[in-house]
């Protein structure tokens, strides 16, 4: 819904007002709280066992498949029966999607890995005071002067893979101290944490798209990238589910291909033959049930995506996932070997919490 109303050929603010703040706010405010739920989810996970940097990069080895058989399929599939679609450079990203960051996510997600590691660590080495100081520093940071347009969290993100690599640190430290430091909000503290930031969001939106169309100048910086009533609404939503027990096999196949999706419609070409010409906004709000339509119409581009992914992972599991890692794990031995025979001192094992002479 984010990319639709985002990426679309037909500028939204040519749209009737009251269609205008409904597109705004529950679509295109919708892909930033989605991130932060994303990156939550996995941040949670993280925060349970100790990340070693070989565990983190084979996530990162793991992660660069699938954008590899994305991107080169894709590559293959416009050029095949859409060349108006792509171009040189694109191309060239579709070789090298991790690198050549074709999808900011991914290449803020495999940075972010990296780091981990000692990032965890390191805020372990914190503790609980220093911790909690930090996390309401970086809230005071990137929080509270997002709703100042111009300061220094007033700017709109580019979604530059630099910018989301930050925006993940941001989060980890807050999630990390709430986590370990912090007893569990009730549902009560739900509430309200998710009625404060959505209400913000809503009247932030609402005078932004007002002041705009009685020609003020205007940006919509609280829906944008990390800012601080996107985060309350995302980590909300978040805590309040994780309070739930319910267990379904049907929602965690679907969830399998979540990333999928976002890597199929998000490819630059995608975007163009999709938003641009075959659902254009300017040729589907004016029929009658509009937004009803525009739902369905992507409730189906997921459906067939998702559909595309088992094929997927139907193919991985025939072939490279028989042994999963198994070359990462070569390679990892290989370079590990090499500067254990070329090292005078004692190495520290990255998968080992103790040290270790070679």
């Amino acid at each position: 819904m984010y990319h639709f109303i985002t990426q679309n050929g037909f500028p939204i603010n040519k749209l009737p007002l009251a269609m205008e703040i409904f597109f705004r706010f529950f679509m295109a405010s919708g892909g930033k709280v989605g991130v932060v739920i994303f990156f939550s989810i996995s941040a949670w996970f993280f925060l349970d066992k100790e990340q070693t940097i070989k565990s983190n990069l084979k996530r990162v080895w793991i992660m660069e498949r699938e954008l590899l058989f994305w991107s080169l399929t894709l590559m293959a599939f416009y050029l095949m029966l859409d060349r108006a679609c792509i171009d040189a450079k694109l191309m060239i990203k579709s070789i090298a999607p991790l690198s050549m960051s074709l999808w900011w996510y991914a290449t803020a997600y495999a940075i972010f890995l990296a780091l981990l590691p000692f990032l965890s660590k390191g805020l372990k080495a914190l503790g609980r005071k220093y911790h909690l100081a930090l996390a309401i520093t970086v809230l005071i940071i990137w929080g509270l002067t997002s709703f100042i347009p111009g300061s220094l969290g007033g700017y709109p993100s580019i979604n530059s893979s630099l910018t989301g690599v930050f925006g993940f640190i941001y989060l980890f430290i807050i999630i990390s101290a709430y986590k370990w430091y912090m007893k569990p909000f009730t549902l009560k503290k739900i509430g309200v944490l998710l009625g404060t930031g959505i209400g913000l969001s809503l009247l932030f939106e609402i005078v932004s798209i007002v002041l705009h169309h009685f020609g003020f100048a205007s940006s919509f910086v609280i829906t944008s990238d990390w800012k601080l009533p996107m985060v309350m609404i995302g980590f909300g939503i978040f805590l309040l589910f994780n309070k739930c027990t319910f267990h379904s096999q049907v929602i965690n196949r679907i969830a399998q291909s979540a990333f999928a999706v976002y890597l199929i419609t998000v490819y630059d070409a995608s975007i163009t033959l999709l938003w641009k010409r075959l659902f254009n906004l300017g040729n589907l709000y004016q029929r009658p049930f509009a937004i009803l339509q525009i739902l369905g119409i992507l409730l189906a581009i997921y459906m067939v995506c998702t559909l595309l992914d088992f094929v997927r992972q139907v193919l991985f599991t025939i072939t490279i996932d028989r042994r999963r890692g198994r070359w990462f794990e070569l390679l990892w031995d290989m370079v590990y070997k090499q500067i254990c025979n070329h090292s005078h001192t004692p190495i520290a094992d990255s998968s080992s919490i103790q040290a270790q002479n070679c």
